[in-house]
């Protein structure tokens, strides 16, 4: 009998399984495996903070559903962050994923992904498209960039060692108050591999390079929208211990 159970989609618990618990022994796993759903977490004691725009907030979503808002300032080009200590590295294999709506894209600046900040100074974002041009405020980062000031598209964005800034189409557009799951995985060369919804969307050889890394959300607000939202349902995290 074999001593290994591979699985290529998932296990469902069903019936009895799914009413009482379901394992038996002490499940433990090689990697490290983090979810925060955001139910009830005090967030500035986890995370990092930055809340430099006029009336910039980070909160619980209201009524009795798990996740966090994230609302940008009153006035255009104002952003936040949200951001994990620097504790990702490319030799350990990370992957990072969350679950976002944007409620105005039409009026909304959003990247998440990995940086070698878990803040910057505002306006300045991780990546964005501020009027039309492609720059980042970090010197290593890879993730999702969805920006009004460019068009309502998600794009693959990556900078190494402070070098050019660039991104291609993720080919998904977001539309207002559409859910969509973002993954970001990069492996010990710092190759990394985009994700929407399952669905691989961008790969780019060597996007990054061998330091601390942190996980990070920007929101800003884009043509003096005010007080945009985006919603994040949950953070999960893995990488190799």
């Amino acid at each position: 009998m074999s001593q290994q159970v591979r699985v290529s989609r998932c296990i469902e618990f069903v019936g009895d399984a799914d009413e009482s618990s379901n394992v038996r022994g002490n499940l433990s796993t090689e990697k490290m495996s983090f979810v925060d759903w955001f139910a009830g977490d005090v967030v500035a004691t986890i995370y990092t903070e930055t809340l430099g725009g006029t009336n910039d907030d980070i909160a619980p979503i209201a009524g009795g559903v798990n996740g966090l808002s994230l609302l940008s300032g009153d006035t255009d080009n104002e952003v936040m962050f949200l951001g994990t200590g620097l504790i990702f590295d490319i030799t350990q294999n990370p992957v990072i994923e969350t679950k976002v709506r944007i409620t105005d894209v039409s009026q909304t600046s959003f990247f998440f992904g990995f940086s070698d900040a878990n803040t910057e100074t505002t306006p300045a974002s991780t990546i964005d498209y501020a009027d039309g041009t492609l720059a980042a405020a970090a010197t290593d980062a890879a993730g999702f960039v969805s920006d009004a000031d460019k068009s309502s598209l998600y794009y693959a964005a990556y900078i190494k060692t402070g070098g050019s800034v660039a991104a291609a189409s993720a080919g998904v557009t977001p539309t207002d108050s559409a859910w969509h799951v973002l993954r970001v995985r990069l492996d010990s060369s710092g190759n990394c591999w985009w994700y929407i919804d399952g669905v691989l969307v961008y790969y780019k050889a060597a996007a990054v390079t061998d330091k601390p890394l942190c996980a990070i959300w920007n929101a800003g607000t884009r043509d003096n929208g005010g007080g945009n939202a985006v919603y994040v349902k949950y953070f999960k995290c893995w990488q190799d211990t």
